[in-house]
């Protein structure tokens, strides 16, 4: 398996972060740093570009979707995009019917971003 490497960048209102190779329980530990400070210091509009991700291990694709709270929790959202279709399947059964959003294109997620009332972000 290919090692997670990711980078972070702004795109309009959001942070995008692109991430390539396994997630594994290993390489969540660091990843997991970097997005619970991204949250912390400012309105959570957090983009992650799954586009060249592998792998994703249950147990990291849950903690996703708690990140997923924290971010609504705190006025704003993460979303996902490029996800390959099996990974998508797998955290859906694992959301139970929570709510992540998926989209193919970056460009989607951040219209879906705009969508999102500038009263409610802080």
């Amino acid at each position: 398996m290919q090692e997670l490497q990711f980078k972070m960048y702004r795109a309009e209102e959001a942070e995008v972060i692109e991430m390539a190779g396994a997630v594994d329980a290993l390489a969540f530990s660091h990843f997991a740093s970097t997005l619970t400070r991204t949250m912390e210091e400012v309105t959570p509009r957090i983009i992650l570009d799954c586009s060249r991700v592998t792998y994703i291990g249950s147990a990291q694709l849950k903690e996703l979707i708690g990140y997923a709270h924290m971010a609504q929790a705190r006025g704003g959202d993460l979303k996902c995009v490029g996800l390959p279709q099996t990974i998508q399947q797998v955290a859906n059964l694992i959301a139970m019917g929570d709510l992540i959003e998926f989209y193919d294109h970056l460009a989607e997620a951040l219209q879906a971003f705009r969508a999102i009332p500038e009263t409610v972000i802080r």
